[in-house]
């Protein structure tokens, strides 16, 4: 697969988004409010890609890059489907990290890569040319567009409604766990990555879609940090779901929820949860899953004050590697806490938090975590809850 660098940027209402089809997409729903300038303009310089095992590998780890952003094609079912990399400023070509952070419902890998800070600086991007680690902004199977000014896609998770209760993605819908995949494949064949750190966050429908890699894809995904839309699946939450969540492993899992999100709302006896639709249980709820998942004591977890409105919940005696830990964020409504302020969108979503820096808190939880042989699956990690 080709790496191509992206050299211009601009704004675009879907740079980058649009694809060549021989097939469908397909998923989910969860506004995400997308403020930010939409990278754009792409002239491009092709990067060889290959496939030919070790050697080649040999020769992309002894390979510098300039940092910045990148496209990667990758192609599933004899679809194209562009993503964007970021490479971190200083890469040298040594094996890296990996973060898939992926979009809201509504929205594109474009505008995920493009989220920006309070002060209007790229959110993802500056934390990894500070921390070292390659991000990836991928975008869903299905184009979808829930309300006016949003035009983008949602991610396809099987069994869950894009709306309500009844509307699902048709079956032609590309697989997009099988897209996943594909994508750490395609970015693996171009640029040196320490397959054992692959990650996965995202916002809204991007944290519903980590939490299923979780499900689905723990041999590949390290960890992960869902953003205001953390599940764990039974196959009872909707009738068309057929399997509960079943990792191979414990994964672990941070996440970071307002207490005041109206679309996702966070209690778990909170009226406005839906029987049969894409959020019919809490978070607290989604959490107990996870520890139940991970091995971890069931015990009242332990509580820790972060910021004046920001509290860590983690729970204790976790199996190895399978940390599990939640961010209440008591003035934080359907928003990355630390991003930019757009005010006619805050009756829609709520507040903002600024007290928490969401990419250096996901980024201290994920770098810790990295896949495991079995011999380690069933030591307990002491430090759970630290």
């Amino acid at each position: 697969m080709a790496l191509a660098s992206i050299l211009g940027m601009g704004r675009s209402s879907r740079a980058g988004a649009n694809r060549s089809r021989t097939g469908n997409g397909g998923t989910r729903c969860g506004v995400l409010a997308a403020a930010a300038v939409v990278l754009a303009a792409w002239p491009m310089v092709a990067l060889a890609g290959g496939s030919d095992g070790g050697r080649d590998r040999a020769d992309r780890c002894r390979k510098p890059l300039p940092g910045g952003l990148y496209s990667v094609d990758v192609v599933q079912e004899g679809v194209h489907r562009p993503l964007q990399v970021w490479i971190p400023a200083g890469y040298q070509g040594r094996p890296i990290p990996l973060l898939f952070f992926l979009h809201g419902s509504g929205t594109t890998g474009e505008q995920a890569m493009a989220t920006r800070d309070a002060a209007g600086q790229p959110l993802f991007p500056n934390d990894a040319d500070e921390h070292g680690y390659a991000v990836a902004t991928p975008s869903g199977a299905v184009p979808f567009n829930p309300a006016p000014g949003f035009s983008g896609f949602a991610w396809n998770i099987p069994g869950v409604p894009l709306v309500g209760t009844t509307i699902y993605p048709p079956a032609s819908t590309l697989d997009d766990v099988a897209y996943i995949g594909l994508a750490i494949d395609a970015i693996g064949e171009t640029l040196c990555i320490d397959e054992q750190r692959v990650y996965a966050s995202g916002a809204s429908g991007g944290g519903r879609m980590a939490s299923q890699l979780a499900c689905d894809l723990s041999d590949r995904i390290a960890a992960i940090a869902p953003i205001m839309g953390v599940r764990a699946p039974l196959a009872s939450d909707t009738p068309p779901q057929t399997a509960d969540c079943r990792p191979s492993r414990p994964v672990p899992v941070v996440a970071i929820h307002g207490l005041l999100d109206p679309v996702n709302v966070f209690a778990d006896a909170d009226p406005r949860l839906v029987p049969g639709s894409s959020w019919t249980y809490g978070v607290p709820e989604a959490m107990r899953r996870w520890a139940r998942l991970n091995g971890c004591s069931l015990a009242e977890p332990r509580r820790r004050s972060v910021t004046e409105h920001v509290e860590r919940v983690s729970y204790r005696g976790c199996r190895a590697n399978g940390r599990v830990e939640l961010y209440e964020v008591a003035d934080g409504g359907h928003t990355i806490p630390g991003s930019l302020v757009v005010p006619a969108l805050i009756p829609l979503i709520g507040p903002t938090n600024q007290e928490l820096d969401t990419p250096d808190t996901i980024w201290s939880f994920l770098s810790r975590h990295r896949l495991v042989g079995r011999h380690d699956e069933d030591r307990r990690n002491e430090s759970d809850g630290d």
